[in-house]
């Protein structure tokens, strides 16, 4: 199976969330989205800046973490949904950007972001193992390296397989009573 390309990034994603929400009274959100007034987003790149902040805040993300992931981290940011202590003390912090947060204390109106498209198209960069898969509509293309993956499913099934025939073979009570 092939993989496609995304469509938009997140930033444009979020705009057009953000969107969704002007035009959407609140009582069609789910019950948490509704509870915080719109739908908590949290950007999770490696290539996110600290001087594009209002950017950020702008477009109607509301935290941030960067890649590579802790995910230690990211649940103590998760728990700031729910927790005004825990969001409260994850603000940001100019100077703490590496260690991912929230922007505000309370998330914004849902009017208050910014979902005008931008001059960009809106789709991030794709990989160079994503441009070859897209170039080549054979399922057989992969975008990554799964050898490792490969040699593991291998590994499993010679265990199930050795497994399968230990268990049919026939024990030394069995030969005895036939």
């Amino acid at each position: 199976m092939s993989r496609q390309m995304p469509i938009v990034d997140g930033l444009t994603a979020t705009k057009m969330i953000r969107s969704f929400e002007k035009s959407h009274p609140t009582h069609v959100l789910s019950m948490r989205a509704s509870l915080n007034g719109r739908i908590p987003i949290i950007a999770v790149s490696a290539s996110l800046l600290e001087r594009e902040l209002k950017m950020y805040i702008d477009a109607g993300f509301d935290g941030w973490i960067l890649k590579p992931i802790a995910f230690q981290r990211l649940s103590e940011i998760m728990t700031g949904i729910v927790s005004e202590d825990i969001r409260k003390s994850n603000l940001y912090r100019k100077g703490e950007w590496e260690r991912g947060g929230w922007f505000e204390e309370g998330q914004k109106d849902v009017f208050a972001a910014d979902t005008n498209p931008n001059e960009k198209p809106p789709m991030s960069a794709p990989s160079e193992g994503v441009k070859i898969a897209a170039a080549s509509d054979d399922p057989a293309v992969k975008e990554e390296d799964d050898s490792r993956q490969t040699q593991e499913q291998d590994r499993m099934l010679a265990s199930q397989e050795k497994q399968a025939a230990e268990s049919s073979e026939p024990t030394q009570g069995d030969a005895r009573e036939s």
